[in-house]
């Protein structure tokens, strides 16, 4: 993956804490030529997941990553029963954190 960003959050889970990395992949056409792909990844710990988001554009094949990535955050949070943080303060949303509102 050519990687365009990365945050590293921390899950809180009772006395204990998990380091979570997520990073998003730089746009790039899918195999048809047409479309437009990005690629995200997120590790929970040693657990790691990675997709592809599709889309018209690049653009929107990014923000949907981007909102999509937020989904996958919170599940893998709740999964866990824990809670994310960035520099300390409770973590909302990658889009949010970006100003780009939910």
């Amino acid at each position: 993956m050519d990687t365009v960003a990365e945050r590293i959050l921390q899950l809180r889970v009772e006395n204990d804490s998990l380091k979570v990395a997520v990073k998003l992949g730089r746009p790039e056409l899918d195999e048809s030529g047409e479309n437009w792909k990005c690629q995200y990844e997120v590790s929970f710990g040693q657990e790691r997941r990675y997709t592809y988001i599709h889309g018209l554009d690049s653009m929107q094949a990014l923000q949907l990553a981007m909102t999509t990535l937020d989904a996958e955050l919170e599940r893998g949070a709740k999964m866990r029963g824990g809670e994310l943080f960035h520099l300390d303060e409770p973590f909302v949303s990658i889009l949010e954190a970006g100003g780009f509102g939910r």
